[in-house]
């Protein structure tokens, strides 16, 4: 038995009302509905009876509730008996894709928790596949995806059949990123053609959930039809574009002075369906904590400055 359960059940009934206590315990309200008909299911038993004017107890659930609460003072008991006294932990967990615009937030946001006595911080770079894993089994509280705008719709299904919330935060067009060497370094535009006989550096991040069979083996048929080097790290990344002249890459708008470190140039290239999305995803039912928000705060600070660079 879950015994933040039993919580939620003790809160509806002191305010009898499902709604008033799910905003009471930060909750939605469908969260906290569904929560408390999984535990009358697993009891056998149903502890409130619905009505037009809020929840009342039935005579089995006032007997269970009674239980309840002798048992959740038990164990504040105990919590208050072995507790050790300790000073606040700020703890912040995220899974996010390689992008220049998020890890600069990233700086940012640990910037200004650098004052703090106990901090722990997870920022885990990975593709979106394993994000949304990672939010699913608790490993991480908040998670950005990128996905391709032509596959959205599969993403929000597989989101919604996961009780995840998704907030789209930057949609934009990749660019070709190259050396000064690569042989198309110095053309005006570029085409799909120019880059067939060159090497592509890319994330490995081309999963998409729910995909028709048909679409799986089109997609295969193109990844087998390129020269490819995967690799899951920026750094190594830019060293291969930089000595490797034969080679290029797709990424987010990166700003001008991490390419000139390397260096490196951005293009543009017309390309079909060359959109994507960067959203926020979490689970139904989380409360986003003061460092989960300003995080969110430092990202679409970051967002909108690309967007002025770029204009």
């Amino acid at each position: 038995m879950n015994l933040q359960h039993l919580k939620y059940a003790v809160e509806v009934e002191r305010f009898q009302s499902i709604s008033r206590a799910a905003e009471a315990l930060y909750l939605n309200q469908p969260y906290l509905s569904r929560a408390i008909r999984e535990l009358e299911s697993e009891l056998g038993i149903e502890i409130f009876h619905r009505t037009s004017r809020g929840v009342i107890p039935t005579k089995q659930g006032a007997e269970f509730l009674d239980h309840a609460r002798e048992i959740l003072a038990h164990v504040e008991e105990v919590e208050d008996l072995y507790k050790v006294k300790r000073k606040e932990v700020y703890r912040f967990e995220i899974a996010v894709p390689i992008a220049c615009y998020i890890s600069q937030a990233f700086v940012e946001f640990v910037r200004e928790l650098t004052g703090r006595p106990l901090m722990k911080v997870d920022y885990h770079e990975t593709n979106a596949m394993a994000a949304i894993d990672r939010v699913v089994e608790h490993s991480s509280n908040l998670g950005i995806i990128r996905y391709q705008d032509h596959f959205q719709d599969y993403f929000l299904r597989y989101l919604d059949s996961k009780d995840l919330i998704c907030t789209p935060i930057w949609q934009f067009e990749y660019h070709l990123i190259m050396s000064l060497s690569n042989p198309l370094a110095q053309r005006e535009t570029v085409t799909a053609e120019d880059l067939e006989p060159l090497i592509e550096i890319s994330h490995g991040d081309p999963a998409v959930p729910t995909l028709p069979v048909s679409v799986l083996m089109e997609m295969r048929r193109r990844e087998q039809s390129r020269r490819e080097i995967v690799v899951y790290e920026r750094q190594s990344q830019f060293e291969l574009l930089c000595d490797i002249p034969e080679t290029y890459m797709w990424a987010s708008p990166t700003p001008r002075k991490v390419l000139e470190g390397f260096p490196l140039i951005q293009k543009r290239c017309r390309l079909p369906d060359n959109r994507y999305t960067d959203a926020l995803i979490y689970r139904k039912g989380y409360r986003l904590t003061r460092e989960d928000r300003l995080f969110i705060e430092k990202v679409r600070a970051a967002v909108a400055e690309f967007q002025g660079a770029e204009d």
